[in-house]
């Protein structure tokens, strides 16, 4: 996925640049009447739509070079660098996401999860989407995993990340519904 992202970006990149590109082209008559489409021609009649096109152009590179820089400045890292006593220690994002699954496992109302994961510099940022299982006090049980994810990241990375676990529902199922499915299924069979 991050590939396709990559891609994606790079894709986006060169599209308003050549756009952008090929409207200056247009605009300061670069190429001849002959190989203009009949649609464009009228760029070629009025200086002001000459302008137009221009400003146009300028703005397209103007947005290509945005995301570029974006891009470049704030990539997203796979990995947290620390220095200790010894040498540089490297903690990548699939370490911080196996942590946190190994806490949601710890907790039986948490049915499915899907975790995302980002570093900036030194801060941390760790989303779970949730799909719970009903019959709980939900708001303690997501301050209990917030807690307990943020505690673990902290003996992990230490105390100078900055380290924020957000917890986002999807959906709350409920244990009768799907046992009377299972029952109905295999009543059937």
């Amino acid at each position: 996925m991050k590939v396709f992202n990559f891609f994606t970006h790079i894709f986006t990149l060169f599209a308003f640049l050549t756009l952008g590109s090929l409207l200056i082209i247009f605009g300061i008559h670069v190429l001849s009447m002959d190989e203009i489409l009949i649609r464009i021609r009228e760029v070629y009649d009025s200086p002001w739509k000459s302008i137009q096109t221009i400003m146009a152009g300028l703005v397209f590179i103007a947005v290509g070079l945005s995301f570029a820089r974006t891009m470049i400045k704030k990539g997203k890292a796979d990995a947290i660098i620390l220095q200790s006593e010894l040498g540089p220690i490297v903690i990548s994002v699939h370490a911080m996401e196996d942590i946190t699954r190994k806490v949601l496992k710890r907790f039986h109302l948490v049915k499915e999860s899907k975790i995302l994961s980002s570093i900036r510099n030194k801060d941390i940022e760790i989303k779970i989407k949730l799909i719970l299982w009903s019959g709980g006090k939900i708001q303690e049980l997501l301050m209990e995993i917030q807690e307990e994810t943020r505690a673990r990241l902290k003996k992990l990375v230490g105390k100078e990340s900055r380290i924020e676990v957000a917890c986002d529902v999807q959906r709350i199922e409920d244990h009768e519904v799907e046992s009377e499915i299972f029952e109905q299924e295999h009543a059937a069979l």
